[in-house]
């Protein structure tokens, strides 16, 4: 421990509340923050990352996947030392700073120093150990952990200087854990510095605002963030040529959809045609590496108009809210 505290710039965590932990990791990027800002995540972006840097959106709450990985978390660093006690292994309560990229910060679980074969490879000296909860295992196979966790582990091993890691996950569905040793990556961590640089240096600090990935969470946060206008505004030029293009990309979406329903309509045509007649209405069907399922079934609906005449649609209804832009074009005067 003490000579990372000599390698970085530290703060220590001991009595340091979720929230301003929550506040503190706005000022540089963390772990967390590496998958999403070099597009490997399908929940985060450079976008959602700048607004909350920014705190141009309210700080997420814990999830209930967070909160229980944070309860779990230190029975499954005491079962980790348990099954390796050839390890020294211990909590490391600070957010380390790279003193060579200052705009990067690690918080790790914990450290581990020593020599095993853990996941059928050897590790000695002192490397990181990262805990993780998963309900299914979803990501994580007998060589493989999602590209989010690949790249915070190497954010880490960047920032502190280290060889390895080891993310020990437990899944909630088997009750199994398993362990993974991840060895650092120098060509990946150049690029990862390098994305992160970008980001930090000609997004966060110059107030410019990434462009959006089309995440579902980019347009949650985009949506949540503004309130409507009553004065009209008045578009600039940049958000003209973004409309131009939304209309565009529409009007090809449109026509793809109609030429996928035309082929679909004609296929089955061929393969009605092609049926004997047995009574079933179903169809499967296969060739050149293509299987097609082809089957009826019956749809289920609430009559809302039934419903509202017994007086009964209001005291079952859900209302959420949501939103909706349309964008049309003026048609021009011949």
């Amino acid at each position: 421990m003490k000579t990372l505290l000599e390698k970085c710039n530290t703060l220590s965590t001991d009595g340091l509340g979720y929230e301003a932990w929550l506040e503190k990791r706005k000022g540089s990027i963390g772990g967390s923050d590496a998958g999403s800002i070099m597009g490997l995540s399908a929940y985060g972006s450079p976008l959602t990352i700048y607004l909350e840097k920014k705190g141009l959106v309210s700080d997420r709450e814990i999830s209930r996947a967070a909160y229980r990985g944070k309860i779990l978390e230190p029975v499954i660093f005491g079962l980790f030392a348990k099954d390796h006690p050839e390890l020294a292994i211990e909590k490391a309560p600070y957010m380390f700073f790279s003193k060579t990229n200052p705009f990067m910060s690690a918080n790790i679980d914990g450290l581990i120093s020593g020599n095993a074969t853990i996941d059928g490879k050897e590790i000695s000296g002192t490397g990181i150990l990262e805990i993780k909860t998963s309900k299914t295992g979803y990501g994580f196979g007998d060589d493989e952990i999602p590209d989010t966790h690949y790249a915070q582990v190497q954010h880490y091993l960047s920032v502190l200087d280290l060889p390895w890691a080891v993310i020990s996950v437990y899944m909630l569905e088997n009750e199994v854990i398993k362990n993974y040793v991840v060895m650092r990556n120098d060509d990946f961590i150049a690029r990862l510095i390098a994305a992160e640089k970008d980001f930090w240096e000609n997004f966060v600090q110059k107030d410019v605002m990434p462009a959006a990935m089309g995440l579902e969470n980019e347009d949650d946060m985009i949506t949540g963030m503004y309130e409507g206008s009553k004065a009209p505004v008045v578009l600039t030029n940049e958000e003209i040529d973004l409309c131009r293009t939304h209309k565009e990309l529409g009007e090809q979406i449109d026509a793809l959809r109609k030429q996928k329903d035309a082929v679909g309509i004609n296929l089955k045509a061929k393969l009605g045609a092609r049926t004997n007649g047995d009574g079933e209405r179903k169809l499967s069907a296969s060739g050149g590496g293509y299987s097609v399922s082809w089957s009826f079934y019956k749809r289920q609906s609430a009559d809302s108009d039934a419903l509202k005449k017994a007086g009964l649609f209001d005291l079952y209804c859900k209302t959420s809210e949501c939103d909706r832009m349309t964008i049309t074009k003026k048609k021009e005067v011949a």
